[in-house]
């Protein structure tokens, strides 16, 4: 059993409210220079990382007041972006839009000149739910198929994902330790590349997000089989839970705006705020629905409890495995 749930429910009732609390604070003097804020993510472009970044890009220069551009970078599996952003002045104008993968994962298993205390969270966007799926052409069309399949043929299922022990990766690794199934794993830049090679007939499996994946499945252009998770997805709410076939592997993550831990306290606030507002904003609720981003923002003492508890949760994990003492 492997059922790691650091919730993001127990704050949601309040988003709302705390929005329109933020409203005020808007009002003072920005600590933000005129220069652009850069939204830079640790995958390639297409993927749900890169969907929910584009919202808030769209609706956040109203409350903030700089443009916002959002930046893939995928290489070195998304230290590539952490290292940008660490390196970066420490001014709020250069942050990081990650799962747990490339910050938390990479902290325990990457020879990196920084530690999960090195980072502070400036707010959450959603609950990732990580969700296996294949095009509805494959002869494997549920979980009970995938497994059939593994057990008759082992190590003969292909199987997609990006950012190696990350977010879309661990999950299949936690299944595999559960039911001793073996697969060849693939990975990819990101979401995007992951559902290109589905599609295209060049591999069986894949892990992404349900954003990433929604329209293809509600239009049968994909099959999606099962989320880690302990309730199904909102945006797939026809997808069992792999709890449901009787697998406890449930690992949800989040995905997080990202600051390095010397930017100072009130531009931190500052974007905290004025990224809240947006995202309760009519336009962002509306572009969150149409893109299916299941956006539910948490503010940034809320998400660093939970980045603190998912630092501890992988570390587990991890031990678990054997990968860290």
């Amino acid at each position: 059993m492997f059922n790691i749930t650091p919730s993001l429910k127990g704050s949601a009732a309040v988003i709302a409210t705390a929005a329109m609390a933020f409203a005020p604070a808007l009002a003072s003097a920005s600590p933000l220079g005129s220069d652009p804020i850069r939204l830079v993510i640790p995958f390639g472009p297409g993927g749900g990382s890169d969907i929910t970044a584009r919202v808030l890009s769209a609706t956040a220069p109203e409350f903030c007041g700089p443009r916002i551009d959002v930046v893939s970078m995928s290489g070195a599996a998304g230290l590539e972006a952490v290292n940008f952003v660490r390196n970066a002045p420490a001014n709020g104008h250069t942050l990081l839009v990650s799962d747990y993968g490339p910050v938390v994962t990479s902290g325990f298993l990457d020879d990196v000149d920084w530690s999960h205390d090195d980072w502070q969270p400036v707010m959450n966007f959603t609950e990732w739910l990580p969700t296996v799926y294949t095009r509805p052409d494959h002869p494997i069309q549920t979980i009970e198929d995938w497994v059939a399949a593994a057990e008759a043929d082992p190590g003969s299922i292909t199987f997609g994902h990006a950012n190696p022990m990350g977010l879309v990766h661990l999950p299949l690794i936690l299944f595999e330790m559960e039911t001793g199934l073996e697969n060849i794993h693939v990975p990819t830049s990101g979401g995007g590349e992951t559902r290109s090679l589905i599609m295209g007939g060049h591999i069986d499996l894949g892990m992404t997000l349900p954003p990433s994946i929604a329209s293809e499945v509600a239009s049968g252009e994909l099959t999606a089989l099962g989320v880690f998770s302990a309730e199904r997805s909102p945006v797939l709410p026809d997808t069992r839970t792999f709890r449901e076939a009787g697998y406890d592997v449930v690992l949800p993550a989040w995905l997080m705006v990202i600051a390095t831990s010397d930017v100072p306290a009130e531009t931190v606030e500052y974007l905290q705020d004025c990224f809240m507002e947006a995202l309760a904003s009519p336009t962002a609720i509306a572009m969150s629905d149409r893109v299916n981003a299941g956006i539910e923002p948490l503010n940034a003492a809320d998400s660093t409890a939970l980045y603190q508890a998912t630092v501890a949760s992988i570390g587990d994990i991890l031990r678990s495995m054997g990968e860290i003492d």
